[in-house]
């Protein structure tokens, strides 16, 4: 007899079931989970910055994983977009196959149910009542009316008389909301992340450009981007004076020049401080103006105050010095009576000094450099152990020959320990971590010249071969007051006698021949503005109502029902059987039904 197979019938992966699987609530949450691990990710790690930063914060290997996952910039990125896109796919899935019987049955309530459907209610009471069906009805309606239900009178096919009442009828559109708004607000977020860019990078149409160092009118048209976009968000450093009608848009290790709507020219900037130093506010008066040079709006921009135009944001972001001229004095230790030499500099430029042995190359400037104040010999204060030290210049020194290098600070403020104004001055050599001061002793006019010539005549007494003692420290002092016409009462001249002698200790271990002070500055600011184009908002302001109203509605609108059966028993009167049910807070519910038993049975 040959023998058969069974044959095995292997459904097709039908529409029908892809559909299903599209609109199944774990993969909706599945993809909300990893849409806001991903928004976490996004809102710690600091999104679309210059890739040297994440280099230098996180070293090589981390900079390379998370570069890797394009976690410098989350919500722009593809994986990101696609799961967000598949979001709304899957959500609205789930709409579009929960919302027809959701509807029907908000619009036609199921008020006549069978006797298995109410035995299977979670909440059921049973009393007999001697009134007529007449009295019996109006009593219950009134009853369920004082407890906020609307109720009508039924009849079911076998006779018997059915109350029903409800309320909450609509709180199904908690549901279809709360879905409406996530399926808005994901499609508002694509809409934000700039899909059309996105596929011009894929396709090769624009090429970021990666040489930050180019000038704008060498960048290729192929960085340029036009004022037409739908979205963007870059950032401009503009000067106090100038115009602008681009700005930087970061892309990966690169960047893109993003053609603004309109012209953009900083007014003025203002700054102001803490007592501590750190910046308190800082503002920017701005005025926009038309491509044809006609000027349409000034307004103020401040942090967490944007200037808002045509649904462009303008925010302040970040100040910084703008080629600010700074004064500064060179004294010769090796010739210290000689007069300073007087260097007009600012940020970024390169100097040679000492015969072309050292280049000074300056680095920063700040109105504002908060140092501990155990650091120059105060105790800490009542509120903090900091003191502000003012408009501070950090230069670095290469010694040519040697091939070693200093970084050093100049203080332009001076500062008062003991009754004694003290110029201060911070440097630090390669290998070491920790910055070394010198505590000059300045006199009662601004400057070091009474010191610098105090150090040359006490080094020509000591060439004339005169031992150190109090007689030839006071002549030499009473000398360089006489040169310097910087006369010191005799309480200032004992307390700068021991100053000195403490600052020429401390030159000891000066690394270097000369001593470039800090002398005054004439102030240049930059403002740093992040202008963005997100047309998505409004979309994202309307899902986000939905979204709270939605839970709203889930939360305090429960759907509460409830079924009064009357029938007739002949040796008891006349059975009534209560039945109920809520879609939530179940508990709350049976004691407002335990209530409401109690009122029944009073009237009834």
């Amino acid at each position: 007899m040959p023998e058969t197979q069974a044959c095995v019938y292997t459904e097709p992966l039908s529409f029908r079931i892809v559909f299903r699987v599209l609109g199944s609530m774990r993969l909706a949450v599945h993809l909300l989970l990893f849409v806001a691990i991903a928004s976490i990710i996004g809102t710690i790690l600091p999104q679309q910055e210059v890739y040297t930063d994440y280099l230098h914060q996180f070293g090589t290997f981390w900079f390379n994983v998370f570069g890797n996952l394009d976690l410098y910039d989350v919500y722009r990125c593809g994986w990101y977009m696609g799961i967000v896109a598949f979001l709304i796919v899957s959500t609205t899935v789930c709409v579009f196959r929960n919302a027809p019987p959701m509807l029907r049955e908000m619009r036609h309530v199921r008020s006549n149910p069978s006797d298995s459907f109410l035995e299977s209610r979670p909440v059921q009471f049973e009393y007999f009542s001697s009134k007529s069906d007449t009295e019996s009805i109006q009593s219950a309606i009134a009853t369920l009316g004082d407890f906020g239900y609307q109720a009508r009178v039924l009849k079911t096919p076998t006779g018997d008389t059915v109350i029903f009442a409800q309320k909450g009828r609509f709180y199904r559109t908690g549901y279809l909301l709360t879905h409406v708004g996530i399926i808005l607000f994901c499609a508002g977020a694509l809409y934000n992340a700039n899909l059309p860019l996105k596929w011009a990078e894929w396709t090769g149409t624009v090429h970021p450009e990666k040489n930050f160092d180019l000038p704008l009118s060498k960048i290729p048209q192929s960085s340029w981007l036009s004022a037409s976009s739908s979205a963007f968000r870059g950032i401009i450093t503009i000067p106090v004076g100038q115009t602008v009608n681009a700005m930087f848009e970061l892309v990966g290790d690169g960047f893109l020049v993003q053609h603004l709507p309109f012209m953009l020219r900083l007014d003025a900037f203002r700054v102001t401080h803490y007592s501590n130093g750190l910046a308190k506010d800082f503002v920017s008066t701005i005025s926009l103006y038309h491509h044809d040079g006609k000027k349409f709006k000034t307004g103020i921009v401040r942090v967490n105050h944007p200037m808002s135009v045509d649904g462009v944001q303008i925010y302040q972001s970040s100040y910084s010095d703008s080629a600010s001229k700074l004064h500064l004095h060179n004294y010769l230790l090796s010739a210290p009576a000689l007069p300073p030499a007087t260097i007009s500099t600012s940020v970024g430029e390169h100097l040679k000094t000492f015969g072309s042995q050292y280049a000074i190359s300056i680095t920063d400037f700040k109105t504002q450099n908060v140092i501990p104040r155990k650091a120059v010999g105060l105790s800490p204060g009542p509120d903090h152990g900091m003191i502000n030290m003012g408009p501070t210049v950090s230069y670095l020194v290469n010694n040519d020959r040697d091939h070693t290098w200093i970084i050093l600070k100049s203080y332009m403020k001076a500062f008062s320990r003991h009754g004694e104004a003290y110029r201060l001055i911070g440097f630090r050599e390669n290998g070491s971590s920790a910055y070394h001061y010198l505590t000059i002793p300045q006199g009662q006019k601004d400057g070091i010249h009474l010191f610098m010539r105090y150090l040359s005549d006490l080094e020509q007494a000591a060439r004339n071969g005169e031992n150190a003692s109090k007689t030839v420290f006071i002549s030499n002092l009473k000398k360089a007051e006489a040169q310097t016409q910087v006369f010191l009462t005799p309480h200032e001249m004992d307390v700068f006698l021991q100053s000195s002698l403490k600052a020429m200790q401390e030159l000891r271990a000066y690394p270097l021949p000369f001593l470039t002070v800090f002398h005054d500055y004439d102030l240049h600011w930059s403002a740093g503005l992040e202008i963005t184009r997100y047309p998505g908002m409004k979309v994202i302001y309307v899902a986000c109502f939905a979204l709270v109203f939605g839970i709203f509605i889930l939360f305090y609108v429960p759907r509460r029902r409830i079924w009064i059966q009357m029938s007739e028993d002949h040796d008891k009167g006349r059975r009534l059987k209560l039945f109920g049910d809520s879609s939530r807070n179940e508990e709350d519910f049976h004691r407002d039904m335990e209530e409401l038993n109690d009122k029944l049975q009073e009237k009834l």
